[in-house]
């Protein structure tokens, strides 16, 4: 597993910088339950990306390479 194909993955890319935005959201925030939700929503949104591109090579798999086309 190559730490590289994670780290130039757009998707991966844009959702941990979507933390900047997330610390700004929260900043002025009371320290209740919302605050915990806001940030369990972006790291949500972190781990589908990183699950993403983990399931890229499976993907590729059966999107049509070795696999039999059925004949009409």
């Amino acid at each position: 597993m190559s730490i590289g194909k994670y780290v130039t993955n757009p998707g991966v890319v844009g959702a941990a910088f979507g933390a900047v935005g997330t610390a700004r959201r929260t900043q002025n925030m009371r320290k209740d339950w919302r605050r915990f939700l806001v940030w369990g929503v972006w790291l949500a949104g972190l781990a589908l990306a990183v699950a993403s591109v983990a399931m890229q090579d499976e993907d590729e798999e059966f999107s049509g390479k070795g696999r039999k086309r059925l004949k009409k």
